[in-house]
């Protein structure tokens, strides 16, 4: 219970460190509107024109505004990051990678395994992972749990899991 306080006060005194793995249609205008009300945010993505482009204040996504993308990252409040080097501060993750469909008509969840692999890398208690990709009902309890548990930290006690529809 201590690491959920811990968490909350971090989040209620805007301290929290944000990361959303996914910089596309929906990753970034979460990371920008995160960034907006003062949370630190770090957006990794595998792409590095993406995190170029976002590094540089330029937008790639329609939804996003042009001027709040420069502000924040004139700010400090938005970096784009590929290396994962500064991930370990990370308090909150949000996973919004594609979900594209297989060659059998089935959501491939590569990329969400991918990104729980990484993020199990950096998995300390208190933190939260938020799994907001499009896929099936079961796919963060099955899919992202297991690689997290690997690590030996309890899900509930240590860490925190959710998932949260786009």
């Amino acid at each position: 219970m201590d690491s959920f306080l811990s968490l909350k006060e971090k989040l209620d005194n805007k301290t929290a460190q944000i990361g959303i793995v996914g910089l596309g249609y929906v990753g970034l205008p979460l990371a920008v509107e995160f960034a907006k009300v003062g949370l630190k945010t770090t957006g990794l993505d595998v792409s590095q024109q993406k995190v170029e482009m976002i590094n540089a204040g330029q937008n790639y996504i329609g939804d996003v505004a042009d001027e709040d993308l420069k502000k924040v990252v004139a700010d400090g409040l938005l970096v784009g990051d590929t290396t994962w080097k500064n991930a370990a501060d990370i308090d909150v993750f949000f996973i919004c990678v594609p979900t594209p469909m297989s060659i059998h008509k089935e959501p491939d969840v590569s990329y969400i395994e991918h990104a729980a692999t990484a993020i199990s890398k950096v998995l300390r208690p208190g933190q939260l992972v938020i799994l907001k990709s499009t896929t099936y009902p079961g796919t963060t309890e099955y899919v992202v749990q297991p690689i997290l548990d690997k690590t030996g930290l309890k899900v509930g006690e240590d860490y925190f899991l959710s998932f949260s529809p786009e």
